[in-house]
């Protein structure tokens, strides 16, 4: 199974462009599959310099609704055409930011009536060797959740609430070194992500976890709370922060597990 990181706030290669956003291309002998899009500046560019043919997705994974994941959608699916998207019923859900009181949306755009949408509960199997998991609400452990006060919905009675990102999802994928995690903003916390995972796969080992961490704009404290879960509760080989993650949170995580690489776009792996 391998892993192309196509779209990141930062690039390896420099002949690539980096934006705020995430994409991933996974692929192996029966199957590609794209996961996120990024906001859609670069990844038409980059995947064609990564020699990676977005004409031949077979699925498109879309980890949750915010624009730097999803922008890039209705180019994708105009080029690429009718293909299952995989993606959490909350998916269109109303993302907003906060800027100075007012309320701006930062969510996707989805047609349903012309997508082939497939709705992601649970454990959900996509191909032979990967899944989506959803991390209910009930085993998300606060200690282990960032939620921005900036981030919000539309409550009752016109007032705000926080962002619950009940959309958020990740994907398990089983390769030739056993399984990894591909985490898109973590919204649901990577350790309650991690924590499922383990739950449904028996198994606290790990060959890869690969992603968004969202912890980048967290105090110290919650970094290492999150930090030392992570090193204590899981074996994983590889550690390839990207995007959210933050430059505190991976040098706190590089500080305490081996092997911790940042996984910018032009990253390739072999799971």
């Amino acid at each position: 199974m391998d892993l192309t990181i196509l779209v990141d706030n930062f690039c390896i290669p420099p002949s690539l462009a980096g934006e705020y956003g995430l994409s991933m291309h996974i692929s192996d002998q029966n199957s590609n599959i794209l996961m996120d899009t990024g906001q859609g500046k670069t990844l038409f560019s980059n995947s064609r310099l990564l020699n990676v043919d977005l004409n031949k997705t077979d699925h498109l994974v879309l980890s949750h609704g915010h624009f730097d994941h999803v922008g890039g959608v209705a180019r994708f699916l105009t080029d690429r055409g009718k293909i299952p998207v995989w993606a959490h019923p909350d998916f269109l859900a109303l993302h907003m930011r906060l800027i100075q009181g007012k309320g701006h949306f930062i969510g996707g755009h989805l047609n349903r009536d012309i997508v082939d949408l497939h709705p992601i509960k649970g454990l959900t199997q996509i191909t032979q060797n990967v899944w989506a998991v959803e991390i209910p609400m009930d085993k998300r452990d606060p200690l282990f959740l960032n939620r921005p006060e900036h981030l919000v919905v539309p409550g009752s009675d016109k007032e705000w609430e926080l962002d619950p990102f009940s959309d958020d999802i990740s994907l398990v994928v089983k390769g030739e070194k056993g399984l990894s995690v591909l985490l898109g903003c973590a919204h649901a916390g990577v350790v309650n992500i991690l924590e499922e995972v383990s739950r449904h796969f028996k198994t606290r080992q790990f060959h890869t976890v690969a992603g968004g961490m969202h912890i980048g704009d967290s105090s110290d404290q919650f970094i290492n709370r999150v930090v030392e879960a992570l090193v204590s509760r899981f074996t994983v080989e590889r550690w390839r922060p990207s995007h959210c993650t933050g430059f505190r949170a991976a040098a706190a995580l590089a500080a305490k597990a081996s092997d911790v690489t940042w996984a910018g776009a032009g990253t390739r792996m072999t799971l």
